[in-house]
């Protein structure tokens, strides 16, 4: 799928960050073989920058990054209205109960762990990616 596509709000996008390469290949396999489309990002600037070009209807966000992490680039997103609906999971290593709170204070939807089932990572991709459609409806 092209930017165009993407921005045109033509299938089920899905945008992954994550400093590290294996990661988001890793995602984009996963993904794409179950139909939706998938566009990577390795920091949260990038992130920022590709966002309104794609269109994503679900953000697949790391915590731990250098420069920005996962937390203040959400905080960053949920300051632009255009961007405040779309669903954000956190998908990181961190995994104590304090990791959770500030995700969700931050402005996160969902909070999974790696390592990760690709069975249920997919289901969690289909449920938040459904929800922003009817949602939009």
């Amino acid at each position: 799928m092209s930017f165009a596509d993407a921005a045109a709000g033509r299938g089920k996008v899905v945008l992954g960050v994550d400093d590290q390469p294996e990661n988001i290949m890793m995602l984009e396999s996963i993904l794409e073989s179950q139909g939706f489309t998938f566009f990577g990002a390795s920091s949260g600037m990038e992130c920022l920058s590709l966002v309104q070009r794609v269109n994503p209807r679900l953000i697949l966000l790391d915590v731990q990054m250098p420069l920005m992490d996962g937390y203040e680039t959400c905080r960053r997103l949920r300051r632009i209205p255009e961007y405040r609906s779309i669903p954000v999971a956190f998908l990181t290593a961190r995994k104590e109960v304090e990791d959770v709170r500030t995700g969700i204070a931050v402005g996160g939807n969902d909070f999974i762990v790696k390592p990760f089932d690709p069975v249920k990572l997919v289901n969690r991709v289909a449920h938040w990616t459904s929800r922003r459609v009817n949602a939009a409806a």
